[in-house]
């Protein structure tokens, strides 16, 4: 730059008339011959000045590219949401003084705290609504499920100091444990597991476990059913996987075998997204006698192939 400005002033600089007259001849071939010597020595340097320009246009460019992937680097970070295990523990009074009569709520939970705001905010509320739930067996809909930890923790454990009021001779004690955790995270998705035990006398304890499949950009629930396209196939890859979970040979009849007591094999009310397929659960109660536990297997995108969408 300081080429083409210096060679531009001495062109300028020899053609201008200082004195306010008119030139004479003499002075125009003067000023002619320096303007052609001028010239010359522009073109002389001109290769330099190209050259001087493409280096720095270079420059520019390359500098622009590393503000580029600087700037898409931190917005890449910055778009990823951060979760951070929580606790929360209560029992009623009289577990400090009589073990046998006793009431306890015991959590463990993830809760986005850095990230997007509304996306967080929409996670976190839907864990919480989750569980919530799940620390409130006698809550006949949804709607009489506290949304506050600590209120319906309290309401769990006024139940039991009820009853045991109304049954002085009980002394069997009650426990819902609800633990949560991230599964999975990508930038496209986010999913939760949440597994609950709870014992409120009878015969046995009950357990189950969730799963809540989010949008990592909106924070919208995902259903993984609706990201493949032929869902036929994928109930038949299925039910091979739950054969093999079982053990149970490919040519015999599920029914038969205790499952899916009215014949027709149907997909699990949880369906995780994971990192190499979509991972099925079926709880306890759900497709066969508690006796017969959960069972859980995954279906690998390769299996699947095409057919997924996600």
């Amino acid at each position: 730059m300081e080429l083409i400005t210096a060679c531009t002033n001495r062109c300028v600089k020899s053609g201008q008339n200082t004195s306010g007259t008119e030139s004479s001849p003499n002075n125009l071939q003067q000023a002619q011959h320096l303007s052609l010597e001028n010239v010359s020595q522009f073109v002389i340097l001109l290769p330099k000045i190209i050259k001087t320009m493409k280096a720095i246009s270079i420059l520019s460019l390359f500098a622009g590219a590393i503000l580029t992937v600087s700037c898409n680097s931190q917005s890449d970070k910055g778009s990823a949401l951060v979760f951070e295990e929580r606790v929360f523990n209560m029992q009623s009074a009289s577990c400090q003084t009589d073990s046998l009569r006793c009431a306890e709520v015991k959590t463990t939970y993830p809760m986005a705290v850095e990230g997007n705001a509304e996306v967080m905010q929409i996670i976190n509320d839907s864990i919480m609504f989750h569980l919530c739930q799940s620390i409130s067996p006698f809550a006949e809909s949804p709607e009489q499920v506290s949304l506050n930890l600590e209120e319906a923790a309290a309401t769990f454990i006024g139940e039991y100091q009820y009853f045991i009021s109304e049954e002085p001779e009980y002394e069997i004690g009650w426990a819902v444990e609800t633990n949560g955790k991230v599964l999975y995270q990508s930038a496209k998705y986010i999913t939760i597991e949440l597994s609950n035990y709870s014992f409120t006398g009878g015969a046995h304890p009950n357990s189950y476990t969730t799963y809540l499949n989010f949008d990592a950009k909106t924070g919208a629930k995902v259903d993984p059913v609706e990201l493949v396209s032929d869902v036929k196939r994928l109930m038949q890859l299925a039910e091979t996987r739950f054969k093999e979970a079982r053990e149970i040979p490919a040519e015999a009849n599920l029914m038969d075998e205790g499952f899916f007591w009215d014949g027709a094999f149907v997909l699990p009310q949880n369906i995780a997204i994971v990192e190499n397929g979509l991972q099925f659960y079926y709880n306890p109660y759900e497709v066969a006698a508690y006796a017969m536990g959960p069972t859980e297997f995954v279906v690998t995108y390769e299996e699947m192939g095409d057919i997924w969408k996600g």
